[in-house]
């Protein structure tokens, strides 16, 4: 069965508010509460680019590059063409020294649009790809 309109109307509310509350524990160095209410905004609205951004950085900020790369793999699944998803995973997979995949990454963000930022990150991830 449906949930009425009404509900869903007060999850994405409810979902926004949960995503502010991580900002702020981000800001106030609590990284688990935040990732706690990043995932509950994800729990009431799936499609929440930002709210799987900010858990990636989350993780990110505690050195768990790997699990950053797995929040942002579940993003694409709800929105596939957001060419910011692979930039960053290819950004957390650099800093985990995984140029290889860094390098599919990158290619990735900049089939779907050719920005500078992916440009500039492409030459700096081959560079230590060739170096290892």
């Amino acid at each position: 069965m449906s949930r009425p309109e009404s509900m869903k109307q007060y999850d994405y509310i409810e979902s926004d508010d949960a995503y502010d509350m991580g900002v702020e524990w981000m800001r106030n160095g609590n990284i688990e509460k935040a990732i706690a209410c990043f995932n509950h905004a994800i729990e009431l609205n799936p499609r929440f680019s930002y709210a799987y951004i900010m858990m990636a950085r989350a993780h990110a900020s505690k050195k768990d590059f790997t699990g950053a790369i797995h929040v942002l793999k579940k993003a694409t699944r709800t929105d596939p063409e957001f060419d910011r998803l692979p930039y960053l995973m290819a950004k957390y997979s650099y800093k985990n020294g995984d140029y290889k995949n860094a390098l599919m990454f990158i290619e990735k963000a900049l089939e779907r649009e050719e920005k500078e930022l992916y440009l500039l990150a492409k030459s700096i991830i081959e560079e230590m790809y060739h170096r290892r």
